[in-house]
C-alpha cells in the first residue's frame, strides 16, 4: 500500500485541485499528497509508546494499525495541520480542506482493497466497512503494493491529467507551482 496510497492521492489531487482552484483561486494539492499516509501514524505511535513503556489502550487493546483510519481522527490531523500551516500565509479552511481530502484518499483506497476494513465512520458507529473491489495481495512489488490497486491508480492519474489538461490547458502545471511558491 505505500506505493498505492501516493498513487491514489495524486490522482485526486490533480483533478481536487483544479476543482479548488477554479472555485477559490488558490491550490495546494501537496498538503493532499503530503497527507496520504497521515493513517498509518498509527504504527509510528505505538512503536514509540512501546519503547517508552507507555501503553495507549483504543477498544480496550493496545493501538494497531488501522485505529487512526477514522472521520474523528480524520478531523483532528486536518485542524492541526491547519493550525500548523496558517503561521505560512495559508488559509485555515484551506489547508483544513486540503488535509482532510488527503487523509479521506488513504482511507479510500483502503476501503478499496479491503471488504471489511476498519471502523471509518467511527465514532459514528464501530462497524467496519470496506469495498473490497480489488484482492490484496501485500507480498507483491517487494511489499510495497499490490500491481492491480498500483496499476488501476496509475491509470486514475493519466485519467486525471487528461481530464485537467482539456480544462485548464498545458501549462495547469506551471500555474500551480507558481500559485503555490507564490511567484
Amino acid at each position: 500500500m505505500i506505493i498505492g496510497h501516493i498513487v491514489y492521492s495524486v490522482a485526486i489531487a490533480i483533478l481536487f485541485g483544479m476543482i479548488y482552484r477554479r472555485i477559490t483561486g488558490r491550490e495546494y494539492s501537496w498538503i493532499i499528497i503530503m497527507s496520504a499516509y497521515a493513517p498509518d501514524a498509527d504504527v509510528f505511535i505505538a512503536t514509540i509508546l512501546g519503547h517508552l513503556n507507555i501503553t495507549l489502550l483504543v477498544y480496550g487493546s493496545p493501538i494497531n494499525h488501522g485505529d487512526f483510519h477514522n472521520i474523528a481522527v480524520l478531523l483532528l490531523y486536518a485542524i492541526i495541520i491547519a493550525f500548523l500551516f496558517h503561521p505560512m500565509r495559508i488559509r485555515f479552511i484551506d489547508s483544513f480542506i486540503f488535509a482532510s481530502v488527503g487523509f479521506a484518499a488513504h482511507l479510500f483506497e483502503d476501503a478499496l482493497v479491503f471488504k471489511t476494513g476498519y471502523r471509518f465512520l467511527w465514532p459514528l458507529t464501530d462497524e467496519k466497512f470496506g469495498i473490497g473491489l480489488f484482492s490484496y495481495d501485500k507480498s507483491e512489488l517487494y511489499g510495497f503494493g499490490d500491481g492491480t490497486v498500483v496499476a488501476t491508480g496509475l491509470v486514475l492519474i493519466a485519467i486525471s491529467v487528461f481530464i485537467r489538461t482539456a480544462y485548464e490547458g498545458r501549462g495547469w502545471m506551471g500555474k500551480m507551482i507558481r500559485l503555490e511558491s507564490g511567484l
